[in-house]
Protein backbone atom coordinates (compact mmCIF):
# COMPACT_ATOMS: atom_id res chain seq x y z
CA UNK A 1 0.00 0.00 0.00
CA UNK A 2 1.37 3.56 -0.98
CA UNK A 3 0.67 7.00 0.73
CA UNK A 4 1.70 9.38 -2.27
CA UNK A 5 2.46 12.43 -0.72
CA UNK A 6 3.24 16.17 -2.03
CA UNK A 7 3.94 19.03 -0.04
CA UNK A 8 4.08 22.69 -0.46
CA UNK A 9 6.29 24.93 1.73
CA UNK A 10 7.72 28.31 2.45
CA UNK A 11 11.37 27.59 0.98
CA UNK A 12 13.94 24.54 0.71
CA UNK A 13 15.43 24.04 3.92
CA UNK A 14 13.65 21.44 6.34
CA UNK A 15 16.16 22.71 9.35
CA UNK A 16 14.60 26.10 9.04
CA UNK A 17 11.33 26.04 6.77
CA UNK A 18 7.68 24.69 6.93
CA UNK A 19 4.94 23.50 5.22
CA UNK A 20 2.11 25.41 3.91
CA UNK A 21 0.21 22.33 2.08
CA UNK A 22 0.26 18.95 2.07
CA UNK A 23 -2.52 16.08 0.12
CA UNK A 24 -1.97 12.57 0.57
CA UNK A 25 -3.22 9.94 -1.86
CA UNK A 26 -3.30 6.17 -0.39
CA UNK A 27 -2.77 3.93 -3.75
CA UNK A 28 -3.11 0.40 -3.86
CA UNK A 29 -1.40 -0.10 -6.95
CA UNK A 30 -4.52 -0.38 -9.21
CA UNK A 31 -7.19 1.83 -7.20
CA UNK A 32 -6.86 5.34 -5.35
CA UNK A 33 -8.47 4.23 -1.73
CA UNK A 34 -8.40 7.73 0.24
CA UNK A 35 -7.33 11.43 -0.09
CA UNK A 36 -6.68 14.02 1.86
CA UNK A 37 -5.29 17.61 1.25
CA UNK A 38 -5.57 20.82 3.55
CA UNK A 39 -2.97 24.05 3.28
CA UNK A 40 -0.95 24.58 6.39
CA UNK A 41 -0.43 27.61 8.46
CA UNK A 42 3.45 27.38 9.33
CA UNK A 43 3.73 30.83 11.74
CA UNK A 44 6.49 32.19 9.23
CA UNK A 45 6.53 34.41 6.41
CA UNK A 46 6.13 32.53 2.45
CA UNK A 47 8.99 33.19 0.23
CA UNK A 48 8.27 35.51 -2.51
CA UNK A 49 9.15 32.80 -5.01
CA UNK A 50 7.21 30.16 -3.86
CA UNK A 51 3.59 32.07 -3.98
CA UNK A 52 4.95 33.13 -7.63
CA UNK A 53 5.45 29.69 -8.14
CA UNK A 54 2.13 28.11 -6.04
CA UNK A 55 0.30 31.23 -5.76
CA UNK A 56 -0.02 30.27 -2.25
CA UNK A 57 -0.05 33.63 -0.31
CA UNK A 58 0.22 34.27 3.59
CA UNK A 59 -2.95 35.67 3.59
CA UNK A 60 -4.43 32.14 2.34
CA UNK A 61 -2.89 30.28 4.94
CA UNK A 62 -3.43 32.86 7.83
CA UNK A 63 -6.57 30.70 8.99
CA UNK A 64 -5.34 27.35 8.20
CA UNK A 65 -4.84 24.54 10.77
CA UNK A 66 -1.58 24.13 11.74
CA UNK A 67 0.62 21.17 11.28
CA UNK A 68 0.08 19.90 14.77
CA UNK A 69 -3.50 20.63 14.08
CA UNK A 70 -2.84 18.01 11.45
CA UNK A 71 -0.58 15.79 12.35
CA UNK A 72 -2.39 12.84 13.82
CA UNK A 73 -4.44 12.47 10.54
CA UNK A 74 -1.12 12.21 8.55
CA UNK A 75 -0.12 9.64 11.26
CA UNK A 76 -3.13 7.61 10.74
CA UNK A 77 -3.01 7.73 6.76
CA UNK A 78 0.32 7.30 6.26
CA UNK A 79 0.82 4.39 8.63
CA UNK A 80 2.15 1.18 7.65
CA UNK A 81 2.00 2.14 4.37
CA UNK A 82 5.13 3.41 1.60
CA UNK A 83 6.15 7.25 1.34
CA UNK A 84 5.66 7.75 -2.10
CA UNK A 85 7.04 11.32 -3.91
CA UNK A 86 8.65 13.02 -6.79
CA UNK A 87 12.42 13.90 -5.46
CA UNK A 88 11.23 11.94 -1.41
CA UNK A 89 14.27 13.22 -0.37
CA UNK A 90 12.60 16.46 0.02
CA UNK A 91 8.92 15.53 0.99
CA UNK A 92 9.83 13.30 3.52
CA UNK A 93 12.88 15.51 4.87
CA UNK A 94 10.35 18.06 5.51
CA UNK A 95 7.55 15.83 6.75
CA UNK A 96 10.49 14.51 9.01
CA UNK A 97 11.41 17.84 10.45
CA UNK A 98 7.86 18.91 11.52
CA UNK A 99 6.99 15.80 13.60
CA UNK A 100 10.49 16.51 15.03
CA UNK A 101 9.58 19.72 16.28
CA UNK A 102 7.07 18.35 18.11
CA UNK A 103 8.76 15.37 19.41
CA UNK A 104 7.83 12.46 17.25
CA UNK A 105 9.85 10.29 15.54
CA UNK A 106 8.46 9.59 12.01
CA UNK A 107 9.50 6.83 9.93
CA UNK A 108 8.06 5.18 6.70
CA UNK A 109 9.75 3.47 4.27
CA UNK A 110 10.35 5.57 1.10
CA UNK A 111 10.13 5.08 -2.75
CA UNK A 112 11.19 7.82 -5.04
CA UNK A 113 9.42 8.31 -8.17
CA UNK A 114 12.66 10.09 -9.72
CA UNK A 115 15.03 7.33 -9.20
CA UNK A 116 12.43 4.73 -9.96
CA UNK A 117 11.55 5.83 -13.24
CA UNK A 118 14.84 6.79 -14.55
CA UNK A 119 15.51 2.70 -13.69
CA UNK A 120 12.18 1.40 -15.11
CA UNK A 121 12.11 3.85 -18.22
CA UNK A 122 15.33 5.35 -19.29
CA UNK A 123 16.35 7.43 -21.79
CA UNK A 124 14.14 11.10 -21.11
CA UNK A 125 15.95 14.10 -21.48
CA UNK A 126 14.33 15.44 -17.84
CA UNK A 127 12.73 12.91 -14.89
CA UNK A 128 11.77 16.65 -13.24
CA UNK A 129 7.84 15.90 -12.63
CA UNK A 130 6.27 18.25 -15.25
CA UNK A 131 8.89 17.39 -18.23
CA UNK A 132 8.21 13.38 -17.21
CA UNK A 133 4.56 13.96 -17.65
CA UNK A 134 4.74 16.14 -20.61
CA UNK A 135 6.81 13.22 -22.24
CA UNK A 136 4.21 10.53 -20.80
CA UNK A 137 0.69 12.27 -22.09
CA UNK A 138 -0.14 13.00 -18.16
CA UNK A 139 -2.26 15.88 -17.80
CA UNK A 140 -1.02 17.97 -14.30
CA UNK A 141 -3.92 19.81 -13.66
CA UNK A 142 -2.81 22.90 -10.76
CA UNK A 143 0.72 22.28 -11.23
CA UNK A 144 2.86 23.46 -7.78
CA UNK A 145 0.22 22.72 -6.25
CA UNK A 146 0.10 19.50 -3.50
CA UNK A 147 -3.09 17.61 -4.77
CA UNK A 148 -2.42 18.87 -8.52
CA UNK A 149 1.02 17.49 -8.52
CA UNK A 150 0.27 14.22 -6.19
CA UNK A 151 -2.53 13.15 -8.46
CA UNK A 152 0.00 13.17 -11.09
CA UNK A 153 2.68 11.21 -9.20
CA UNK A 154 -0.44 8.64 -8.76
CA UNK A 155 -0.49 8.31 -12.28
CA UNK A 156 3.43 8.01 -12.75
CA UNK A 157 3.61 5.20 -10.80
CA UNK A 158 0.19 3.54 -12.15
CA UNK A 159 2.44 3.22 -15.55
CA UNK A 160 5.99 2.75 -13.39
CA UNK A 161 4.39 -0.26 -11.81
CA UNK A 162 3.06 -1.51 -15.68
CA UNK A 163 6.81 -1.99 -16.98
CA UNK A 164 8.50 -5.52 -16.62
CA UNK A 165 11.79 -4.09 -14.23
CA UNK A 166 9.13 -2.38 -11.72
CA UNK A 167 8.82 -5.42 -8.89
CA UNK A 168 13.15 -5.31 -9.22
CA UNK A 169 13.85 -1.70 -8.90
CA UNK A 170 10.72 -1.17 -6.24
CA UNK A 171 12.38 -3.58 -3.95
CA UNK A 172 15.86 -1.97 -4.34
CA UNK A 173 13.90 1.14 -3.69
CA UNK A 174 12.20 0.08 -0.86
CA UNK A 175 15.88 -1.28 0.54
CA UNK A 176 16.78 2.12 0.77
CA UNK A 177 18.63 2.10 -2.81
CA UNK A 178 20.43 -0.82 -1.60
CA UNK A 179 20.95 -4.26 -3.16
CA UNK A 180 21.15 -6.92 -0.59
CA UNK A 181 23.47 -8.80 -2.39
CA UNK A 182 26.32 -6.20 -2.21
CA UNK A 183 26.24 -6.35 1.61
CA UNK A 184 28.38 -7.72 3.90
CA UNK A 185 27.63 -11.79 4.97
CA UNK A 186 27.20 -10.38 8.16
CA UNK A 187 25.19 -7.13 8.00
CA UNK A 188 21.66 -7.43 7.44
CA UNK A 189 18.98 -5.27 5.94
CA UNK A 190 17.66 -4.83 9.66
CA UNK A 191 20.73 -3.75 10.45
CA UNK A 192 20.30 -1.07 7.84
CA UNK A 193 16.74 0.04 8.69
CA UNK A 194 17.63 0.37 12.44
CA UNK A 195 19.82 3.70 11.11
CA UNK A 196 18.90 7.23 11.60
CA UNK A 197 18.05 9.24 8.83
CA UNK A 198 19.41 12.34 10.31
CA UNK A 199 22.87 13.67 11.11
CA UNK A 200 25.59 11.91 12.83
CA UNK A 201 29.00 9.72 12.22
CA UNK A 202 29.27 6.24 12.09
CA UNK A 203 31.72 3.33 12.79
CA UNK A 204 32.17 0.16 10.76
CA UNK A 205 34.01 -2.37 13.20
CA UNK A 206 34.99 -5.78 12.62
CA UNK A 207 34.20 -8.84 15.11
CA UNK A 208 36.45 -8.19 17.29
CA UNK A 209 35.14 -4.63 17.90
CA UNK A 210 37.77 -2.70 15.83
CA UNK A 211 36.98 0.21 14.51
CA UNK A 212 37.86 -0.02 10.57
CA UNK A 213 36.18 3.13 9.21
CA UNK A 214 34.42 5.94 10.20
CA UNK A 215 32.09 8.73 8.53
CA UNK A 216 29.93 11.69 9.03
CA UNK A 217 27.19 12.70 7.10
CA UNK A 218 23.32 14.33 7.27
CA UNK A 219 21.52 11.29 6.98
CA UNK A 220 23.84 8.61 8.42
CA UNK A 221 21.62 5.45 6.72
CA UNK A 222 22.24 6.87 3.62
CA UNK A 223 25.61 7.52 3.80
CA UNK A 224 26.35 3.69 5.32
CA UNK A 225 24.46 2.45 2.09
CA UNK A 226 26.82 4.49 -0.43
CA UNK A 227 29.51 3.31 0.99
CA UNK A 228 28.21 -0.57 0.28
CA UNK A 229 27.12 0.69 -2.52
CA UNK A 230 30.78 1.53 -3.57
CA UNK A 231 32.50 -1.49 -3.32
CA UNK A 232 30.12 -3.03 -6.51
CA UNK A 233 31.70 -4.79 -9.24
CA UNK A 234 35.22 -4.12 -7.10
CA UNK A 235 36.70 -7.15 -5.88
CA UNK A 236 38.85 -5.81 -3.78
CA UNK A 237 36.70 -3.47 -2.21
CA UNK A 238 34.22 -6.47 -1.80
CA UNK A 239 36.80 -8.44 -0.19
CA UNK A 240 37.67 -5.25 2.08
CA UNK A 241 34.02 -4.79 3.20
CA UNK A 242 33.47 -8.64 4.39
CA UNK A 243 35.53 -7.77 7.29
CA UNK A 244 32.52 -5.80 8.20
CA UNK A 245 30.51 -7.34 10.94
CA UNK A 246 28.72 -3.96 13.29
CA UNK A 247 27.78 -0.69 12.90
CA UNK A 248 27.60 2.15 15.44
CA UNK A 249 26.42 5.43 14.89
CA UNK A 250 26.44 8.89 17.32
CA UNK A 251 23.36 10.81 16.47
CA UNK A 252 24.42 15.02 16.71
CA UNK A 253 21.73 17.24 15.78
CA UNK A 254 23.04 18.85 12.16
CA UNK A 255 25.80 18.10 9.78
CA UNK A 256 28.84 20.59 11.51
CA UNK A 257 28.67 18.59 14.33
CA UNK A 258 28.39 15.52 12.79
CA UNK A 259 31.92 16.50 10.62
CA UNK A 260 33.85 17.43 13.51
CA UNK A 261 32.98 14.53 15.55
CA UNK A 262 33.83 12.65 12.90
CA UNK A 263 36.91 14.35 12.51
CA UNK A 264 38.17 14.02 15.99
CA UNK A 265 37.32 10.41 15.87
CA UNK A 266 39.30 9.49 13.17
CA UNK A 267 42.26 11.42 14.66
CA UNK A 268 41.93 9.67 17.83
CA UNK A 269 41.39 6.17 16.20
CA UNK A 270 43.40 5.99 12.83
CA UNK A 271 40.92 3.66 11.35
CA UNK A 272 42.60 1.12 8.66
CA UNK A 273 40.07 2.08 5.67
CA UNK A 274 40.46 5.72 6.87
CA UNK A 275 42.86 8.17 4.61
CA UNK A 276 45.30 8.65 6.81
CA UNK A 277 44.61 12.86 8.12
CA UNK A 278 47.54 15.39 7.39
CA UNK A 279 49.61 16.30 10.68
CA UNK A 280 48.18 20.13 10.12
CA UNK A 281 51.11 22.00 12.20
CA UNK A 282 50.95 25.47 12.32
CA UNK A 283 54.23 27.68 12.01
CA UNK A 284 53.29 30.92 10.10
CA UNK A 285 50.39 33.30 10.13
CA UNK A 286 48.88 36.59 8.53
CA UNK A 287 49.51 38.88 10.68
CA UNK A 288 47.18 42.20 10.75
CA UNK A 289 49.87 45.08 12.41
CA UNK A 290 49.74 48.85 13.30
CA UNK A 291 52.16 51.46 12.92
CA UNK A 292 53.47 54.50 14.79
CA UNK A 293 51.07 56.58 12.42
CA UNK A 294 47.94 53.89 13.02
CA UNK A 295 48.01 52.34 9.46
CA UNK A 296 47.09 48.94 9.24
CA UNK A 297 50.03 46.27 7.55
CA UNK A 298 49.19 42.89 6.56
CA UNK A 299 52.77 40.74 7.20
CA UNK A 300 54.00 37.45 7.49
CA UNK A 301 55.69 36.20 10.94
CA UNK A 302 56.09 32.64 12.96
CA UNK A 303 52.88 31.51 14.73
CA UNK A 304 54.74 33.02 17.76
CA UNK A 305 55.07 36.53 16.68
CA UNK A 306 53.84 38.86 19.80
CA UNK A 307 52.76 41.89 17.79
CA UNK A 308 49.34 42.78 15.81
CA UNK A 309 46.41 40.09 15.16
CA UNK A 310 46.82 36.47 13.84
CA UNK A 311 44.16 36.19 10.88
CA UNK A 312 44.97 33.27 9.03
CA UNK A 313 47.25 30.60 10.11
CA UNK A 314 49.46 28.09 7.43
CA UNK A 315 51.69 24.61 7.93
CA UNK A 316 54.17 27.15 5.43
CA UNK A 317 55.38 30.21 4.77
CA UNK A 318 55.31 29.53 1.40
CA UNK A 319 51.36 29.03 1.41
CA UNK A 320 51.13 32.22 3.57
CA UNK A 321 52.68 34.28 0.81
CA UNK A 322 50.28 32.76 -1.83
CA UNK A 323 47.18 33.55 0.30
CA UNK A 324 49.14 36.87 1.20
CA UNK A 325 49.11 37.69 -2.44
CA UNK A 326 45.73 36.68 -3.55
CA UNK A 327 44.04 38.91 -0.28
CA UNK A 328 46.17 42.06 -1.83
CA UNK A 329 45.12 41.42 -5.71
CA UNK A 330 41.14 40.41 -4.77
CA UNK A 331 40.95 43.68 -2.27
CA UNK A 332 42.75 45.98 -5.22
CA UNK A 333 45.67 46.75 -2.04
CA UNK A 334 48.49 47.78 -4.72
CA UNK A 335 46.85 50.61 -5.13
CA UNK A 336 46.18 51.49 -1.61
CA UNK A 337 49.68 50.60 -0.62
CA UNK A 338 51.32 53.00 -3.59
CA UNK A 339 48.97 55.91 -2.65
CA UNK A 340 49.53 55.53 1.10
CA UNK A 341 53.70 56.28 -0.01
CA UNK A 342 53.33 59.00 -2.46
CA UNK A 343 50.99 60.82 0.37
CA UNK A 344 53.43 62.62 2.36
CA UNK A 345 51.44 65.89 4.07
CA UNK A 346 50.42 64.59 7.60
CA UNK A 347 47.16 66.09 7.39
CA UNK A 348 46.18 64.11 4.26
CA UNK A 349 47.50 61.21 5.22
CA UNK A 350 45.39 61.38 8.50
CA UNK A 351 42.31 61.62 6.14
CA UNK A 352 43.49 59.13 4.28
CA UNK A 353 43.72 56.66 7.08
CA UNK A 354 40.43 56.05 7.39
CA UNK A 355 39.65 54.48 4.31
CA UNK A 356 42.99 52.85 3.96
CA UNK A 357 42.62 50.88 7.11
CA UNK A 358 39.01 49.90 6.50
CA UNK A 359 40.49 48.46 2.79
CA UNK A 360 43.14 46.53 4.38
CA UNK A 361 40.62 45.16 7.14
CA UNK A 362 38.01 44.34 4.55
CA UNK A 363 40.25 42.62 2.36
CA UNK A 364 42.08 39.84 4.94
CA UNK A 365 38.34 39.67 6.70
CA UNK A 366 36.93 37.99 4.10
CA UNK A 367 39.11 35.03 4.30
CA UNK A 368 38.39 35.48 8.12
CA UNK A 369 34.78 35.14 10.48
CA UNK A 370 33.12 38.13 10.45
CA UNK A 371 33.60 38.60 14.08
CA UNK A 372 37.08 36.99 16.01
CA UNK A 373 34.58 35.61 19.32
CA UNK A 374 31.93 33.54 18.40
CA UNK A 375 29.55 30.38 19.60
CA UNK A 376 27.73 28.72 16.68
CA UNK A 377 24.28 26.90 18.25
CA UNK A 378 22.68 24.30 16.21
CA UNK A 379 20.39 21.68 16.61
CA UNK A 380 20.81 19.22 19.29
CA UNK A 381 20.44 15.26 19.35
CA UNK A 382 16.39 16.22 20.98
CA UNK A 383 14.48 18.44 20.76
CA UNK A 384 15.24 20.16 23.69
CA UNK A 385 19.06 20.55 23.71
CA UNK A 386 21.06 22.97 21.24
CA UNK A 387 24.64 21.57 19.74
CA UNK A 388 27.52 24.78 20.52
CA UNK A 389 30.77 25.10 18.71
CA UNK A 390 32.98 27.95 20.23
CA UNK A 391 35.56 30.21 18.14
CA UNK A 392 37.79 32.54 20.24
CA UNK A 393 40.43 34.67 18.46
CA UNK A 394 39.22 33.17 15.36
CA UNK A 395 40.77 29.91 16.89
CA UNK A 396 38.54 26.63 17.38
CA UNK A 397 38.36 25.67 20.89
CA UNK A 398 35.84 22.66 20.79
CA UNK A 399 32.07 21.80 20.58
CA UNK A 400 29.41 20.68 23.16
CA UNK A 401 25.90 20.37 23.95
CA UNK A 402 23.54 22.13 26.18
CA UNK A 403 20.20 22.30 27.14
CA UNK A 404 18.07 25.51 27.06
CA UNK A 405 15.28 24.36 29.31
CA UNK A 406 17.51 23.76 32.15
CA UNK A 407 19.91 26.21 31.02
CA UNK A 408 20.34 29.69 30.14
CA UNK A 409 22.00 30.68 27.21
CA UNK A 410 24.60 32.83 28.09
CA UNK A 411 28.20 33.58 27.18
CA UNK A 412 29.42 31.81 30.77
CA UNK A 413 27.19 28.95 30.35
CA UNK A 414 27.63 28.26 26.79
CA UNK A 415 31.57 27.87 27.24
CA UNK A 416 31.24 25.84 30.31
CA UNK A 417 29.57 23.53 27.62
CA UNK A 418 32.06 22.78 25.33
CA UNK A 419 34.72 19.72 25.64
CA UNK A 420 37.89 21.15 24.81
CA UNK A 421 39.79 20.07 21.42
CA UNK A 422 42.45 21.06 19.62
CA UNK A 423 42.24 23.49 16.15
CA UNK A 424 43.67 22.65 13.05
CA UNK A 425 43.20 23.29 8.96
CA UNK A 426 40.87 21.05 8.38
CA UNK A 427 38.66 21.91 11.59
CA UNK A 428 38.63 25.38 10.00
CA UNK A 429 38.00 24.53 7.13
CA UNK A 430 34.90 22.19 8.10
CA UNK A 431 33.43 24.97 10.12
CA UNK A 432 33.50 27.69 7.41
CA UNK A 433 32.27 25.17 4.49
CA UNK A 434 29.07 24.58 7.17
CA UNK A 435 28.82 28.57 7.76
CA UNK A 436 28.71 29.51 4.20
CA UNK A 437 25.81 26.65 3.99
CA UNK A 438 24.01 28.82 6.25
CA UNK A 439 21.43 26.02 7.35
CA UNK A 440 19.72 26.35 10.97
CA UNK A 441 22.98 27.36 12.50
CA UNK A 442 22.80 30.39 14.52
CA UNK A 443 25.73 33.05 15.49
CA UNK A 444 26.19 34.21 18.86
CA UNK A 445 28.87 36.70 19.27
CA UNK A 446 30.66 37.41 22.70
Amino acid sequence: MYAVIDVETTGGSPSVDRIIEIAVIVYDGENILEQYSSLVNPHRNIDKYVTQLTGITDKMVKNAPSFEDIQEKILEITREKIFVAHNVKFDYGMMRSEYKRLGVDFVRKQVDTVTLSRRVMPGFNSYSLGSLCESLGIVIENRHRALGDVEATVKLLNMILKQSTAKKYLEIELNHGIDPSILPPNITLGEIEKLPEEPGYFYLKDSTDKVLFIDASKNVRREVIKFFNKAEGLPERRLEQEAITQIDYQATGNELMARLGAYHEVRRIMPDFNKKPKDYKFSFAIFITTDADGFKHLKIEKIDFAEGEVTLKFQSKGTAQKVLYKIIAEGHLQVQFSLLRKITEPEQRENFKKSYNEKVDKAVRKYLYKNSNFFIVGDGRRPDENSVVCIENSVYMGMGYICPELTAITTENLRASIKPEEDDLEIQKIIRQELRKGKGLKIVNF
